[in-house]
């Protein structure tokens, strides 16, 4: 008969704890309403992109791209300043 209590008694606690995990597991009806992303029931990133940049940063980079591969003669400083008085009376 002590068998059977235990059994009976570790079957009741088990289902106990089971069921107090999914409650725990599972967001309220609450928790949903107040989180910031449901109300605007978006995804990404909040707010506008911004600005794209101008031209002659990606003048730059191609710069440094052809610096970094050997395509480039001469000095990386003194292209880049020769480039950017360029850009400056433009």
């Amino acid at each position: 008969m002590n068998r059977r209590k235990l059994t009976l008694i570790g079957v009741a606690l088990a289902a106990l704890v089971a069921t107090a995990g999914v409650a725990a597991a599972a967001p309220s009806d609450n928790a949903r309403e107040s989180s910031p992303a449901s109300e605007a029931d978006q995804r990404g990133p909040p707010g506008e992109l911004p600005d794209p940049v101008p031209d002659f940063v990606s003048d730059i980079h191609d710069l440094v791209s052809d610096f970094l591969s050997g395509a480039l003669d001469g000095s990386l400083g003194d292209t880049l300043s020769d480039r950017a008085n360029d850009f400056s009376g433009a």
